[in-house]
């Protein structure tokens, strides 16, 4: 809304006043995440108008025995699926793969969209970003060379023997949703 408002008035008095409630707005965000109020706007600002949600896309790579490829990462320690946020000028079918091939050293061709999730309606930790989640099957096709700067290891996990998650990046019941898809359960591609 603050930077909705700086981008669109017209007036100093407007102008003034919303830049004072982005810095409330700043030093209560700092309260909740325990952290100091100058290292939010390097968090938050855009300072390009209308804030638009952040785009987390997640490659779904099954092997022949119908295990899930996961990651474990440097982060938390956890496991996810391979992906991260949509960079500008690739698309999301580019971005799976890149990341597939960057956190878990495997080369993948990019198949069909199985959902784009509201991060907000599942079951994930608070964050300080509105994120759209995508999840894209992706198809192995063969080792490829990485320097694992994100991850501490890769393997292949079945659903009744998953290891903790990371579940900022992917929930139990999300990575169940990709389960049900490689089974061919109906009602793919889920939007929500």
């Amino acid at each position: 809304m603050c930077e909705h408002g700086q981008h669109f008035s017209h007036n100093d008095f407007d102008l003034q006043r919303y830049k004072e409630i982005e810095q409330m707005v700043f030093e209560l965000i700092a309260l909740n995440f325990q952290t100091q109020a100058e290292k939010i706007p390097l968090l938050m600002t855009e300072k390009n108008g209308y804030k638009t949600p952040k785009v987390d896309i997640r490659a779904v790579v099954f092997d022949t025995e119908h295990k899930i490829l996961m990651v474990k990462e440097k982060a938390d320690g956890k496991w996810s699926l391979p992906g991260g946020w949509a960079d500008v000028g690739y698309t999301p079918s580019e971005i799976a793969i890149k990341e597939t091939r960057e956190e878990a050293g495997v080369e993948v061709h990019s198949g069909r969209l199985i959902a784009v999730l509201d991060k907000r309606e599942h079951n994930h930790p608070e964050d300080l970003y509105y994120i759209y989640k995508i999840f894209i099957e992706c198809i192995f096709v063969g080792p490829a060379e990485t320097d694992f700067l994100e991850t501490d290891d890769v393997e292949y996990f079945d659903l009744d023997d998953l290891p903790p998650l990371s579940t900022p990046r992917n929930t139990f019941e999300q990575i169940s949703m990709v389960f049900d898809f490689h089974a061919n359960k109906p009602g793919f591609p889920i939007i929500d």
